[in-house]
């Protein structure tokens, strides 16, 4: 049984490394530093969108109760305040503790709703980059 195995991706990428022309070290390492900065500002943007997004469904979702007026809004908003306060500890920790369980898990649901997406433009930016050198 041989312990080394070729599969057809390993033999597409020898052909791609076969075909394109050698790259001085120095232009390689700037394109590659170029490369991870873009997607580090692309995740943030992304990772910040994502976040605004979860704290909007909350407001969005204490809007449609109150039938879309300003002043049931903070009514109700105040009703929730008032009665956080006047709960016992052990039951303020308990509602924060299922409040951060729940809009980390909309984060989660957002970001994996929206990472196709990011991912895509990533590529096509990446392609796009790589077609004009």
């Amino acid at each position: 049984m041989p312990l080394h195995f070729t599969t057809p991706f390993d033999r597409d990428h020898e052909e791609e490394q076969a075909s394109s022309p050698p790259v001085p070290t120095g232009k390689r390492r700037c394109a590659m530093a170029a490369d991870i900065c873009f997607i580090m500002i692309k995740a943030g943007a992304f990772l910040t969108s994502t976040y605004l997004m979860t704290l909007g469904l909350p407001l969005l979702f204490f809007l449609a109760i109150s039938g879309w007026h300003m002043d049931l809004l903070f009514l109700q908003l105040g009703n929730l305040a008032a009665r956080f306060q006047g709960a016992e500890p052990a039951r303020q920790i308990g509602f924060l503790r299922d409040v951060t369980f729940i809009l980390i898990g909309m984060a989660t649901l957002i970001g994996i709703w929206r990472m196709p997406r990011f991912l895509s433009e990533v590529s096509r930016s990446q392609t796009a980059r790589s077609q004009k050198s």
